[in-house]
């Protein structure tokens, strides 16, 4: 005989739907992906090496008319740039040009001018100064957050649906224990029936409501193992096992408990934990910083255009057939130079553009600002729904165990009156179908303060001690099961 599986406890299966969910798992890449789309807003900022090789020729209609060489020249320019945060583009560079004709030695008739130069150009109205320059990365960055806060909330609510899946799976095998005995009574009430009628003492109308009633009791088990199926395969979606293999598996979970859950604390005091604790009301002032920095953009390009440039350069020309170190000597001996400075003012007629940008950025801002007061609203709402529920399922809870133990009884002494002669069948079955319902009731309510438990546990963050978990340890166990990946970097705002 084959040993039964093991029962597989909560903290096993939370476990198991952060390390092996697909959808959590996708979720962690979708931060990671964020992550990675900061540092393309940094880069920017990198310093960029440039390499330019140039060959040229020409030869003018007079150079032909007169029989003269064409001229050819080769320029080699390295440069570095570096533009910064508040909008200054410094670059460096250096060249060397060579040109010879096409008659003669190619040796004898080069010459080799070696020259260097710097220039820096600032914006100083529109497109100038870090409220323009940094929104890009200021938009990844709270982006970045709000994926994270988006992992954080959604590793959350998969532990307290992991919770409800489990609690779901263990009262519809209860309920099924429950439907198997109804049948079990059932069907010893029909034998009981017949043998009375073998002796005369019922009728036939009495054994066809007992062969209808166990008719009925055996749907009702039907509807019960169907149920149970249904919350089986639910749970089995949690825990990312979706495979043929892990569904023809037995998936036995721990018995419905029957101890009271813990009530909610007073509602002022813990509705203010949790929107201290609330992901959404942080992801939506992520989007209002973002807002602030589109709209500081936007104030800040609503102006004209002035930039100013600023360069110096140094070159030397070294003589035919001097060479390259001909043509550095007179870089250092004796450079030419050239600096310039340019002051450049723009502006479109109208400011069209510009105007609408800022009205845009600044709706935008608003509808930020709305959206959070509307969070925050809907949160008091939802949680106050969910504190209620809590409520009200302890009361079912003690109000259904109640009703239960009493409809036994009376089922129970329905069937001895009934056995004695003093009772009908109708009496009968009649108790039957309220001890059934009392038992639907108490296996729903006991299901209802298990998940309210876990509604209001996720609400306060509490559902993280419940598991001995921290958001950092949650964030290391999303995916752990599905191969290796790069841990998350800590994230230093939290709710």
């Amino acid at each position: 005989m084959l040993a039964s599986a093991p029962s597989l406890t909560l903290q096993q299966a939370v476990d198991r739907t952060l390390e092996h969910n697909l959808g959590l798992a996708v979720t962690r890449l979708d931060a990671w992906r964020a992550l990675d789309a900061v540092d393309v807003s940094l880069s920017v900022f990198d310093p960029t090496l440039a390499w330019t090789n140039r060959l040229n020729g020409s030869r003018t209609p007079t150079d032909i008319l007169n029989d003269d060489p064409a001229f050819r020249a080769h320029s080699s320019d390295l440069s570095l740039s570096q533009r910064y945060t508040w909008g200054g583009t410094l670059s460096l560079g250096t060249s060397l040009t060579r040109t010879w004709a096409d008659s003669g030695a190619a040796g004898l008739a080069s010459t080799f001018n070696p020259a260097t130069n710097i220039a820096y150009t600032q914006p100083l109205l529109a497109g100038g100064w870090q409220a323009v320059n940094l929104t890009a990365l200021i938009s990844a960055r709270q982006s970045a957050l709000r994926s994270r806060l988006s992992l954080r909330a959604t590793a959350l609510d998969l532990i307290r649906d992991a919770e409800v899946g489990y609690w779901t799976l263990a009262s519809a095998r209860a309920l099924v224990a429950f439907r198997e005995t109804s049948l079990r009574s059932a069907t010893s009430l029909l034998e009981q029936i017949q043998s009375r009628r073998s002796l005369g003492d019922a009728t036939i109308l009495d054994e066809l409501q007992a062969e209808a009633d166990v008719a009925a009791q055996r749907v009702g088990v039907l509807n019960a193992r169907q149920a149970l199926d249904n919350a089986e395969m639910g749970l089995r979606r949690l825990l990312g096992q979706g495979t043929a293999e892990d569904v023809d598996q037995p998936l036995a979970v721990d018995p419905l408990p029957t101890t009271a859950v813990p009530a909610a604390a007073s509602f002022a005091p813990w509705i203010r934990v949790v929107a201290d604790f609330d992901f959404a009301t942080e992801i939506q002032r992520a989007n209002i910083v973002q807002a602030d920095a589109l709209v500081a953009q936007a104030e800040q390009n609503d102006q004209p255009s002035l930039n100013l440039s600023v360069g110096s350069g140094r070159y030397g020309e070294g003589g035919v057939g001097a060479g390259v170190s001909g043509g550095l000597d007179n870089y250092r001996r004796q450079a030419g130079w050239t600096n310039f400075a340019e002051l450049r003012f723009s502006f479109p007629l109208g400011f069209r553009e510009a105007e609408a940008n800022l009205r845009a950025a600044s709706r935008s801002r608003r509808q930020a600002e709305l959206r959070l007061a509307d969070v925050r609203q809907s949160l008091v709402f939802s949680a106050r729904a969910t504190w209620r529920e809590l409520e009200a399922a302890r009361a079912r809870v003690e109000a259904a165990t109640s009703a239960l133990e009493l409809q036994r009884q009376s089922y129970e002494g329905e069937r001895a009156r009934f056995a004695a002669g003093q009772s009908d069948l109708p009496r009968v079955l009649q108790a039957q179908a309220s001890l059934d319902a009392a038992q639907l009731a108490w296996v729903q309510s006991h299901l209802d303060a298990r998940a309210a438990s876990a509604k209001v546990a996720r609400l306060d963050g509490s559902i993280l001690t419940r598991h001995g978990f921290t958001m950092d340890v949650v964030e290391q166990k999303v995916g752990a099961g599905l191969g290796p990946a790069d841990p998350l970097p800590p994230l230093t705002t939290t709710p």
